[in-house]
């Protein structure tokens, strides 16, 4: 219903900024961020550089608009999987299934994300990168509130929410670049009970004994 109501010049616009995109993220992973040229991205997208320009006015801001992107894809799916009713324990698991399969399904982007992020602190936080650093903000604090929960729940020790979610992400982000970086072929998500076993062992309040 919705390719319905909107017309034909901007469902072929629509289509060709993800076309655009797409050829992008096969580009920044094969040479890198600033070995890329607009030239080399409108060749994988059989585009011609001008009309690259009509749709990004610059390679950096196709490149914050990918990652916001997918940063957006992410975060919509564990905010509703935070939103569930069950306990807090369950969904950090449930959460961390989803990061886990999600960069799985994105690795190149995440070899060009890690490979290029600390080149860019410089400016994650200026209006190229704004939205980007906002969203990271919102998703920690998120995943502190559910922290709160499992601490008022006495599922967790009585902590900082905030340092259970940092130390929660920082935990699976160390995790995730070993993963990216390796010459082994392990199935990332081989790690998820490995995770939760450190996390939770630390994190988890522990019953008195009588």
């Amino acid at each position: 219903m919705e390719a319905q109501r909107i017309g034909r010049k901007e469902r072929e616009y629509l289509a060709h900024r993800e076309e655009i995109l797409s050829s992008a993220e096969k580009v920044f992973a094969a040479k890198g961020f600033f070995s890329t040229t607009m030239s080399d991205i409108a060749q994988e997208a059989e585009f011609g550089t001008g009309t690259l320009y009509k749709y990004f006015k610059s390679k950096e801001e196709l490149y914050f608009t990918l990652i916001d992107e997918k940063i957006e894809e992410i975060n919509h799916l564990v905010q509703a999987e935070l939103s569930q009713k069950t306990s807090s324990i369950e969904r950090i698991k449930k959460v961390l299934g989803l990061q886990f399969d999600f960069v799985e399904r994105n690795r190149d982007f995440f070899r060009i994300y890690i490979s290029e992020r600390n080149r860019f602190e410089w400016t994650i936080k200026d209006d190229l990168g704004k939205g980007t650093h906002e969203k990271m903000v919102a998703y920690i604090h998120l995943l502190a509130e559910v922290m709160n929960q499992g601490i008022k729940a006495k599922e967790f020790k009585p902590l900082d929410p905030m340092d259970l979610a940092h130390a929660f992400v920082g935990m699976v982000n160390s995790f995730v670049f070993e993963w990216l970086i390796s010459r082994d072929t392990y199935p990332l998500i081989s790690k998820l009970d490995t995770v939760l076993e450190i996390f939770l062992g630390g994190a988890k309040r522990m019953e008195r004994r009588r």
